[in-house]
């Protein structure tokens, strides 16, 4: 009989201070649904990065597409959905704007739509990140705001209406490209018919009826030549303005007739002989087969309906987030130092993470609840210590987990906007109520978005429902962390706060614990040439006695940085440097050699100037946080890689998996970009590799260490670039730009998970 395997998220290291834990596939866009046949819940979000001055005309933009874009959808899926409702985001940078009102839960990096500016692969085309298979929703889409508010250079990709719902194709049912790619040889943009003698090359598209137009050399503008039966890489097919065909969405939208997705009956025939991403990705089912075998219409949910409603757009705002900190003190968190460890990364997270103007509440529960501090914002230093010190480490008693939950929904944070859970427990929570799911449907209700740590293994399996029911995060920490999966795991709130500019955001490039015997305990790490200004290093002790001398740095150029400060609520010594150079640093501190103490060490930088993008890293897995079968869905580990919103191509990933309930040694797995295996799309910038070995059901935690490949050679990662190509198709054949080095850059993304016995 096989077990279920629970997978679960539970931290992201590094990627700044707001780092934050993308997502897993299965749970994207869960706030989206369609109801009635409308969909409701759409976010699109607009990053900071966007200048304030064009708000007026790219909101415009966002209205007259979706809104037009919902009649094309509304005719495509055969009168069965269209656009309800859609919320547009507005970043809290943006002061001069008008909108309808403050935002309750959205935020950037859980939207559906991104309005962020370009990257040097796709220039100003729409695109889907969609790391996944068949049938798997995408991450998001992406528009640039020149393709929002030129009129010249939208025209570029199509209509704007009819290329957004071939993106949310890509987006919510987990579809693919009907066509082929400029110089790919897996998905050629022409391929030989042998259906019939003599073998014809044709161009490879969906549509059905066969689509007239002209094949033109590219470069000379000739008819094409033919070599063995195909025509020359040069050649590109033009099909006329004008076509019998009505199919498919997912080929040459752009073409006027076309308004439906190719699907298996005689209405629009499937062309499942192309050899397309669509074809392949999905055994060579039709389009509208995989659509309709998505939940938004399978076993004839929203049938057809006579006609559509408008979209209401609803313009709102992010506030800073207010967190209620729930925190368990029962008996059992005085085993493995548990309530100990909570303390140091509670305190170190309120002085020296949250930021400026997020408030902050404290309840702990034992068999009952208790408030320590009410709402509080966070306007300066002594604020935070104050707040910080009230963080004691006195264990005892049961958990009465729904206690602290009713607390927080009731009295603390009843009304408020941008709400936030952080509940940390490490046990089974009380027979006698209120359990969790006895306060479930209240927390859901109250808009409140929760986001639960894991001490170990004996922790609540009702955390990751919590979690996923109200569009929160989960995440496990394993007994013998020294301190950085825990502080993860708060930094992975963070993403709740209000976004800033990636040149103003802590890159995390560096992070290490120790336990052992060294009195001096000395290691290097690399300072890239896009990061470096504000470098931040932290060092934190379980105990403040365990250092015997405090840390100092050594610059590239040998010169010695001896100014550390001690902050004893943390026990964290803190090295600053208004801008570090860049190379090979180096650190040490005198040890106190016990064993039993620990240090953990990380170093954050900010990109080195504000006009260069720093390289930023997000890691994820591709099962949601229920119970899977490891042999019928597989588990995907996923790194991305970036500078700015640049995918970096030839660095080198690493997956470091351990189960949270042993202490060996954690198991090593090689992650891709090269379109094989577990990887969907070469070239993307994001790595990834089936997850195949289980020692046993329980939690697991996942640590991806991402580092120049070539490392110690100094040849550096590459970003990819393309050429641009026809309106409708993909981008393909990326090559690779230089950028400077990057030897070690490490990012986490502790999971939870069990394997099928």
């Amino acid at each position: 009989m096989k077990r279920p395997m629970n997978l679960a998220l539970a931290a992201v290291v590094a990627t700044t201070a707001l780092a934050m834990l993308a997502q897993v596939a299965t749970a994207a866009h869960a706030s989206v649904s369609l109801m009635s046949n409308g969909y409701e819940g759409t976010v699109v979000a607009i990053s900071p990065s966007v200048d304030e001055l064009y708000a007026i005309d790219v909101i415009d933009s966002i209205k007259k597409t979706i809104g037009e874009a919902s009649e094309v959808m509304f005719r495509a899926t055969r009168q069965r959905a269209f656009f309800r409702d859609v919320k547009i985001l507005l970043p809290n940078t943006w002061t001069k704007t008008a909108y309808d009102q403050v935002a309750v839960t959205e935020n950037f990096q859980d939207s559906d739509i991104r309005v962020d500016v370009s990257n040097a692969v796709y220039g100003n085309q729409p695109y889907t990140e969609q790391p996944g298979g068949c049938g798997d929703p995408g991450r998001y889409i992406h528009l640039t705001p020149d393709y929002l508010t030129d009129d010249t250079e939208a025209a570029r990709w199509g209509p704007r209406d009819k290329t957004f719902v071939h993106e949310w194709a890509r987006l919510r049912w987990g579809v693919f490209d009907e066509l082929g790619y400029p110089d790919d040889p897996k998905y050629p943009l022409f391929y030989l018919d042998f259906s019939n003698f003599p073998f014809v090359s044709k161009p490879n598209y969906c549509a059905n009826e066969e689509l007239t137009g002209s094949k033109m050399d590219n470069t000379t503008g000739d008819l094409c030549t033919e070599l063995n039966g195909l025509p020359t890489a040069t050649c590109r097919f033009d099909p006329d303005a004008t076509q019998a065909a009505n199919s498919s969405l997912m080929s040459y939208y752009y073409l006027s007739s076309i308004e439906e997705f190719c699907d298996s009956t005689t209405r629009t025939p499937h062309v499942a002989d192309a050899p397309n991403r669509h074809n392949d990705k999905c055994g060579r089912s039709s389009v509208w087969e995989v659509i309709e075998s998505h939940a938004d219409f399978t076993g004839g949910a929203n049938p057809p309906v006579s006609s559509s409603t408008p979209t209401r757009f609803t313009v709102v705002r992010q506030e800073e987030a207010k967190f209620a900190l729930v925190l368990d003190y029962s008996g059992s968190m005085g085993t493995y130092q548990r309530i100990l460890k909570l303390q140091m990364a509670a305190r170190r997270w309120i002085l020296h993470e949250v930021s400026m103007g997020s408030s902050v509440a404290i309840i702990k529960f034992t068999s009952t609840a208790t408030l320590v501090a009410g709402l509080t914002i966070i306007n300066n230093d002594a604020t935070r210590q104050s707040l910080a010190q009230m963080i004691d480490s006195t264990a005892g008693g049961g958990t009465c987990i729904g206690c602290g939950l009713q607390m927080a929904i009731g009295s603390v944070l009843n009304g408020q906007r941008n709400a936030v859970i952080l509940l940390i427990t490490d046990g089974q929570e009380n027979p006698t109520p209120p359990r969790m799911s006895d306060v479930m449907s209240d927390v859901i209700a109250s808009g409140a978005r929760v986001v639960t740590i894991a001490f170990g293994e004996s922790a609540d399996p009702n955390l990751e429902l919590l979690a996923k029911n109200t569009n929160g995060k989960t995440f496990t920490v394993k007994d013998t962390d020294n301190g950085n999966q825990l502080n993860d795991a708060f930094l992975g709130a963070l993403t709740y706060q209000p976004g800033e500019v990636l040149a103003e955001t802590l890159i995390k490039i560096y992070e290490t614990d120790y336990q052992g015997t060294n009195t001096i305990f000395t290691e290097q790490f690399t300072v890239d040439a896009t990061l470096g200004r504000d470098l931040t290093f932290k060092l934190e002790t379980n105990t403040p006695s365990h250092v015997v001398s405090r840390p100092h740095l050594l610059r590239p150029d040998g010169t010695k940085i001896d100014s550390a400060t001690f902050d004893s609520t943390s026990n964290t010594y803190t090295i600053t440097e208004a801008m570090a150079d860049a190379g090979q640093w180096s650190y040490s501190v005198g040890l106190s050699g016990s064993s039993s103490n620990s240090i953990s060490v990380s170093v954050s930088a900010k990109a080195r100037t504000p006009n260069v993008q720093p390289i930023h890293t997000s890691a994820w897995a591709s099962a949601g946080s229920g119970s899977v079968n490891a042999v019928t869905n597989p588990v995907i580990i996923y790194a991305e890689v970036k500078q700015g919103n640049n995918p970096v191509v030839g660095a080198r990933v690493k997956a470091l998996i351990s189960e949270t309930s042993s202490i060996a040694a954690p198991q090593e797995i090689e992650l891709f970009d090269n379109g094989n295996g577990g990887d969907s799309q070469a070239g993307d910038g994001i790595y990834s590799a089936y997850l195949t070995k289980y020692s046993s059901v329980g939690r697991y935690s996942v640590k991806a260490q991402v580092w120049n490949a070539d490392a110690p050679v100094n040849k550096g990662f590459t970003t990819a670039r393309r050429k641009r190509s026809h309106p409708a198709a993909r981008p393909n054949g990326l090559s690779a730009h230089p950028l400077g080095q990057r030897e070690f850059l490490p990012t986490a993304c502790p999971v939870k998970i069990g394997r099928p016995v």
